[in-house]
């Protein structure tokens, strides 16, 4: 079977002009053709790539700065944690801590000072859970200078002590010197007792 020939005689025929103005009109669907069915869907591909690179150039942007804060973070938060086991060596367990409010009480009356009130009050924890607070209710007689020298032994301990309400009243003659009456709070801070850590238990009956 023969294929059918493609005649082309009244291509010769035609004038020049159309001619060009036919190839034109080719030339032109074949490159509508090639953009629609080409070129728009590689275009839109792109763009759609370009897109998405850019949001991932944000999001690693953000993603950097977090990791840079969270590393600031991160040491910030060591640094607090070092600073913190240096204050917990400085927190006694309860039984040091009440015999060092009997030392400072020893040592009041040592300078000089005359005790009118020594009362502990309750123990309470802080609501950190890192502290108790052993409240002391003092007042005490005698020198300004005995006083202020009793006051920086207790700032110089080892252990963490606090004086708060301190109220001082009216300076008096009394016998060959002039006594102030002091009252004030110490606050002796005390570590938390210890965790024990439960017996195990019994192997089971066999």
């Amino acid at each position: 079977m023969e294929l059918p020939t493609l005649k082309l005689d009244w291509l010769e025929k035609t004038p020049t002009r159309h001619k060009v103005a036919l190839l034109v009109l080719i030339l032109g669907a074949m490159a509508g053709g090639f953009y629609y069915y080409i070129a728009q869907p590689k275009l839109e591909a792109i763009a759609s790539l370009e897109a998405e690179v850019t949001k991932l150039e944000a999001e690693i942007q953000t993603n950097t700065v977090k990791v840079k804060h969270l590393d600031e973070l991160i040491a910030a938060s060591r640094q607090l944690e070092i600073e913190l086991a240096k204050k917990k060596e400085r927190l006694p367990p309860e039984d040091e801590a009440v015999m060092l409010l009997k030392q400072l009480s020893d040592l009041a009356i040592r300078l000089g000072l005359d005790i009118k009130l020594w009362k502990p009050g309750n123990q309470v924890e802080d609501p950190s859970k890192l502290f108790f607070r052993l409240p002391v209710n003092v007042e005490v007689a005698g020198g300004y200078h005995t006083a202020a020298l009793f006051f920086d032994r207790i700032k110089n301990l080892p252990r963490i002590m606090n004086v708060s309400d301190l109220r001082m009243g009216a300076p008096k003659p009394e016998k060959d010197r002039i006594v102030i009456q002091t009252v004030f709070e110490l606050i002796a801070f005390v570590a938390p007792p210890e965790k024990k850590e439960p017996a195990p238990a019994g192997k089971p009956p066999i």
